[in-house]
């Protein structure tokens, strides 16, 4: 018969609301701050071209290839020097600048896909260059933002190089931290270990549910070549 007792008893003897709520402040606030950026670089790689602009390219693009544990130590070095080791908004900025590469270049070949002819129909209409971008563009990418903002979400949510090395008080943990906690030298909790694994993924899920029609035509949209 099913029972909730190792989620009762889990979350009597650990803090998991803590660690769920930690989860949760880094990964919306490293989302927003990603998706920004991304966004705006997508549509500079994408309307304005140079060669300045391939070579910011081929910058993403190289960073992307670097494993998060082969920049975890630079980080810690920097973050050390601005006080940001052992804080949410460290977990937050390392997070952001990680999934800033891929999101540009996704964001990027979304903005390729819409025509320019349609900005340039709104400014002959009285709009600014801005007016045009916020009231035509980014309408028209929602499906891409919603695409770039579930897969910046997922990243963040499921990290756990940057959530160890840069956090060690307990209740600045997240979960993929406290999950860790469950596992001895000797002896493995794989109840609790299992409970809180589900709850972890529950967010995950009820997401991609709601907003999987934007994910699937966002990212087939911005992986096609035009």
């Amino acid at each position: 018969a099913l029972s909730l007792d190792a989620f009762t008893a889990v979350l009597a003897r650990k803090p998991v609301l803590t660690w769920l709520a930690n989860s949760a402040i880094v990964t919306v606030g490293a989302t927003f701050i990603s998706l920004v950026i991304s966004t705006l670089a997508g549509y500079s790689l994408s309307r304005f071209k140079s060669r300045a602009q391939q070579g910011a390219g081929f910058a993403l693009l190289v960073s992307k290839m670097l494993p998060s544990s082969l920049i975890v130590i630079p980080f810690f070095i920097g973050f050390s020097t601005f006080g940001l080791i052992d804080s949410r908004w460290g977990l937050i900025v390392a997070n952001a600048a990680v999934g800033v590469p891929f999101a540009t270049w996704l964001m990027k070949g979304f903005f390729d896909g819409i025509p320019r002819e349609i900005e340039l129909a709104a400014m002959l209409d009285g709009c600014s260059g801005m007016q045009a971008v916020w009231y035509v563009v980014l309408p028209l990418s929602k499906p891409g933002l919603a695409a770039c903002g579930i897969y910046l979400a997922i990243v963040t949510w499921s990290d756990f190089v940057f959530a160890r090395t840069l956090v060690t008080s307990p209740d600045l943990w997240v979960l993929t931290v406290g999950m860790q906690s469950f596992l001895g030298e000797y002896l493995v909790d794989w109840s609790s270990l299992m409970a809180v694994g589900s709850l972890s993924l529950a967010p995950v899920f009820v997401l991609f549910l709601l907003l999987e029609p934007f994910l699937v035509s966002g990212m087939t949209q911005g992986a096609v070549a035009n």
